[in-house]
């Protein structure tokens, strides 16, 4: 998979304006997180340059079953995978692939946790072809922000250089 989709490997530049977008989604999701897809043109595959916020369904899904999905939007963010699926498929036809999916954590760090881990491979495989931003947003303030790629072969995800780029 890496070989057509080089960016699951990390190593990934974001324009500012597009981190500052994100940044400000995830303080304005705050409490709840924010959660959205992170976009670039396939001839650059280490360029990131826009950005398409989502809704986060978690609460709705919670409110019709609060057993199978028993953490909020404070703690947890589900994008509609129909809408997630045609996102991907319209970014690969248009030559602008979604190259990262990003989600902020509510007062806690920009880990990957395992839910994030559990929810994005499976059995040694990566579920979605892209790599992944998590944005720590404490008491209303963006803390910090990490790049996570799969490893292969495993359920695991370890951190990557995400660089910033000024225009």
């Amino acid at each position: 998979m890496s070989g057509d989709r080089p960016w699951i490997r990390g190593e990934l530049t974001i324009d500012a304006a597009v981190m500052a977008e994100i940044e400000a989604d995830s303080v304005a999701c705050y409490p709840s997180e924010a959660c959205g897809f992170v976009m670039g043109p396939a001839s650059e595959p280490g360029l990131l340059d826009g950005a398409l916020r989502e809704e986060n369904e978690a609460d709705k899904y919670h409110r019709l079953d609060p057993v199978a999905f028993p953490r909020t939007s404070k703690m947890y963010f589900k994008i509609n995978e129909l809408r997630a699926a045609r996102a991907f498929d319209a970014g690969e036809a248009e030559g602008r692939p979604i190259k990262v999916i990003y989600h902020s954590h509510c007062d806690a760090g920009a880990y990957f946790s395992a839910e994030d881990a559990a929810t994005f491979a499976n059995d040694g495989q990566l579920m979605w072809p892209c790599a992944f931003i998590v944005v720590s947003v404490v008491d209303g303030v963006v803390k910090e922000k990490k790049l996570w790629v799969h490893t292969p072969g495993t359920d695991g995800f370890e951190e990557s250089v995400l660089r910033i780029r000024s225009r």
